[in-house]
C-alpha cells in the first residue's frame, strides 16, 4: 500500500483510554479494504474511520481534529495523538532516514525546556524529543492531530459484547473478494503480483482478530473451542502471507514458472472464503454464552 496513509490509531486509543474493552476496539484492526487503480495500490480506510467513530461514541470519548500546534492542548490537560512521518523519528530505526511511513504517536507532556515526552508502542519508545524534530516529523504529513478530552463512559462487559455483535461483520476481511477481483482482472501477471505484494502488511491486521479472542471474556470451559478458533484464523493468516511471499518471488524472478502457483493459491482463498465469517460467528456465540452465564450467576 502507499505509505502516505497513517496507521490505525486503535492501539494508541487503548493506551489513552484503558477502560475500552480490547475485544471491542480490535474490530477496527481488520476493517481495511485493499483496492487498486491505474496509479497504484491503495487501501480504503472509509470503514476503519466509521468503525473508529462508532467506538468513540459508544464509550463517550470526545475528539477533535486540530491543525494548530499541540502546546495549548497539552497545557489544557488534553490527550494528543500526533501523526508523524517515521522518516524523521530517531527511535524508529528501521525507517529513520530511510523510508517514509505515516504513524501515530502519543505526546504525553510539554516539558519546561520546550521539548516533549512522547510514547510509541511500536516501535516501543518512551522518551524525549526536541520541538524542531517532532514538528518536522508532523509537518511532513500535512495532517491534523487528534485532541482527546480526558474521561469516558464506564461501559459494562454486557454493553461491550452488544457493541461487538452489532459491529462484527462477516465480510471475510475483504480478502476473498479481493482475490476474486484480482483473478478476473485484465492486469498483467507482474502487475497482479505487485498488487498482491501491497497487501503484505495485512496479516498484522488480521491478527487483530486473535487479539479479540485473547482479550474477550470467553467461557473458561470452552478451551478446546477457543483453541480451534484461534488455529483456524492463524492458518488463514499464514496462507495469505504465503501467497504474498510467492507473488513477491515472481517479481524477483519473473523468468521462473511460478505464476500458476499464485493463481492456485488465490483460488484456494476463494474456496475458503467462509472460514473467517464462520470464525466470527463462532466467536460471537462464545461471547454470548459467557454473557448468559454471568446473568444467571448474578
Amino acid at each position: 500500500m502507499n505509505l502516505e496513509w497513517v496507521d490505525c490509531s486503535i492501539d494508541k486509543l487503548l493506551t489513552l483510554f484503558p477502560g475500552i474493552h480490547p475485544y471491542a476496539a480490535m474490530i477496527d484492526r481488520w476493517a481495511f479494504k485493499p483496492v487498486w487503480d491505474e496509479e497504484g495500490e491503495e487501501v480504503d480506510l472509509s470503514r476503519v474511520l466509521a468503525t473508529e467513530e462508532q467506538l468513540l461514541t459508544h464509550y463517550g470519548i470526545e475528539r477533535s481534529y486540530e491543525n494548530d500546534w499541540i502546546d495549548e492542548a497539552l497545557r489544557s490537560g488534553h490527550l494528543v495523538l500526533l501523526p508523524c512521518d517515521l522518516f524523521y523519528m530517531p527511535h524508529a530505526k528501521v525507517f529513520y532516514g530511510k523510508e517514509h511511513a505515516g504513524h501515530f504517536i502519543i505526546v504525553r507532556e510539554l516539558l519546561q525546556d520546550g521539548s516533549y515526552l512522547i510514547f510509541d508502542d511500536h516501535p516501543a519508545f518512551c522518551g524525549v524529543m526536541d520541538r524542531r524534530g517532532l514538528k518536522t516529523a508532523h509537518d511532513a504529513l500535512s495532517l491534523p492531530y487528534q485532541r482527546f478530552f480526558p474521561g469516558m463512559l464506564q461501559v459494562t462487559d454486557a454493553c461491550a459484547i452488544g457493541y461487538v455483535s452489532r459491529m462484527l461483520k462477516a465480510d471475510s476481511f475483504y480478502l476473498s473478494d479481493f482475490a476474486r477481483r484480482l483473478l478476473v482482472s485484465e492486469e498483467t501477471m507482474l502487475r497482479k503480483c505487485l498488487i498482491l505484494m501491497g497487501t503484505r502488511h495485512f496479516y498484522h491486521r488480521l491478527y487483530g482478530f486473535i487479539r479479540m479472542i485473547d482479550a474477550a471474556p470467553l467461557p473458561s470451559g470452552e478451551g478446546e473451542a477457543v483453541s480451534e478458533l484461534r488455529r483456524s484464523i492463524i492458518q488463514y493468516v499464514d496462507s495469505w502471507r504465503a501467497t504474498v511471499n510467492l507473488a513477491t518471488r515472481v517479481l524477483l524472478q519473473p523468468e521462473q514458472p511460478m505464476w500458476d502457483r499464485v493463481q492456485k493459491r488465490l483460488e484456494h482463498h476463494l474456496e475458503s472464503e467462509a472460514l473467517l465469517p464462520n470464525a466470527a460467528a463462532r466467536f460471537l456465540e462464545l461471547l454470548h454464552s459467557e454473557a448468559q452465564q454471568r446473568r444467571r450467576l448474578s
